[in-house]
This record gives C-alpha cells, structure tokens and sequence, in this order.
C-alpha cells in the first residue's frame, strides 16, 4: 500500500513524569482517514516509560476499534436495513396469520419491531467481524505496533515550554515576553516541526474534551466536572495553553 507522508507522534513529558501525547489520530475516523495511508513515528525528549508506550498503543487500538466498526456500519447499512426489514415482516406475519391475540396489530407491530432490531444488530456484529473489516483492523494494528520512539532534541526544547506553562496559573491568559521569545527561538530553530506539532495540538484541541476544556479557560472559569477530568489526567490545560503560544510566536 503507498504512503502518502509520515505523521510524527509526539512523546512529551510533563513536570510530574506522566506522559502527554500529541497526534492527529484523535478524531473519528482518523484511523482510517490519515493513519492508513501515512507512516507513523515517534519522538521524545525525556525517555518515555514502558507503561506510558502501553497506554498509547492501547488507546489506538480503542480507535482503530471503533473507525473500522463505523467504516462497517456505514459501507452495509443496506443490507443490514433490508435484512432487519425481512425479520419485521416475517415476525409481523407469523403474529398476525398464526396466533390470534385480543390486541391484533399493536403486539405484532411491537414484536416485529423488536425482531427486526435484534436482526440488525446481529448484522451488523457480523459484518465487523468479516475479512474485509478484521484485515484492515490487523493492518493498522500492525503499524501502531511497528512506531518506533526516538530522542529528538526538538521535543527536548518544547518539554521544556511545557514544564514553565504548568507553572502558570490554568486560567492564564497571557505570557510573560520572556516565555513568548522562547517559543518564538524554537519556531525559528525548528520551523517544520513547530508547524506539525501545532497542527496536532489543534487537531486535539478540536475534540471533546478539550474543546470544551479551552473554552473554559477562556472564560477564565473551570466546572467541577472538568476539574474531575484533569485531575485524573484526562485533560491536561497545559497543552492548550501551549498551543496558544505557539500561535502567538507565529
């Protein structure tokens, strides 16, 4: 299969240890959209632990997952309807023609309508598991599995960025010129990576929850259901805020 480029994921390591990764591999469908089709690596600057690779792996093996499952859905949609549409008439016929009830045409309507979503789940199970679905799933799985991690001193300089961000407070909505001439130092020194890894910052940043996770520090105020999520790791304010950095080097 032809590549069309390589998508570099980024390893970066915050100031407790624990590992955030950067990638355009966030949305739904980017799995099938972009990692099919491209070479995918990986940089760091602190060495990455062994757990944290694991995680990684894991969570695209959850996307790969669910984009070859809606890829599945989406391409037999039709025979999935039409199958699911055969049961109802069956069932609503056997109702109606074979046993007589004191309600005639509400349980043969409810039952036919039951059958005939069993049938399209059950469908649909099977099309996920046919061999057109289980070989792209194997082949991304393999090249998730073949991303090789190696020391970059670009990832170096932004860890470093990202260790004074945390500093800040989350809400921040400025830097001091000291902060901003650094990311401007390191979109100078490293043109084409700042570029990429912009671009992936902004592709997460485009998806629940970290849209909702920047407005809210735009707003300057954090709801308690979000402060759950980044106490647990879920979202990291930093990451937006570097983001917001490296634009304004721009």
């Amino acid at each position: 299969m032809q590549t069309l480029g390589t998508i570099t994921i980024y390893h970066l390591s915050r100031r407790d240890g624990t590992a955030l990764f950067v990638h355009p591999l966030t949305k739904p469908g980017s799995m099938l959209q972009q990692a099919e089709h491209t070479d995918l690596t990986g940089r760091y600057g602190r060495e990455p632990r062994v757990e944290s690779i694991t995680m990684l792996r894991n969570e695209l093996y959850r996307r790969i997952d669910h984009d070859v499952r809606d890829w599945s859905n989406e391409r037999r949609f039709i025979p999935r309807f039409l199958i699911a549409a055969g049961l109802f008439l069956v069932a609503y016929l056997f109702m109606a023609l074979v046993i007589r009830d004191p309600l005639p045409i509400v349980d043969e309507i409810l039952i036919g309508l039951g059958v005939g979503v069993f049938g399209f789940i059950i469908a649909g199970r099977r099309f996920e598991q046919s061999g057109a679905a289980s070989r792209r799933r194997v082949a991304l799985r393999a090249k998730v599995d073949s991303v090789i991690f190696s020391e970059d001193p670009f990832v170096h300089e932004v860890e470093s960025i990202l260790h004074i961000v945390e500093n800040l407070p989350e809400t921040a909505g400025e830097f001091s010129p000291e902060l901003t001439d650094q990311a401007a130092a390191l979109r100078r020194a490293y043109p084409a990576q700042t570029v990429e890894l912009q671009e992936h910052l902004r592709h997460m940043i485009a998806t629940s929850p970290y849209k909702s996770l920047a407005k809210q520090l735009r707003a300057g105020s954090i709801r308690p259901s979000m402060r759950e999520k980044i106490d647990h790791g879920t979202v990291v304010p930093a990451a937006v805020h570097v983001f917001s950095l490296l634009q304004q080097s721009a």
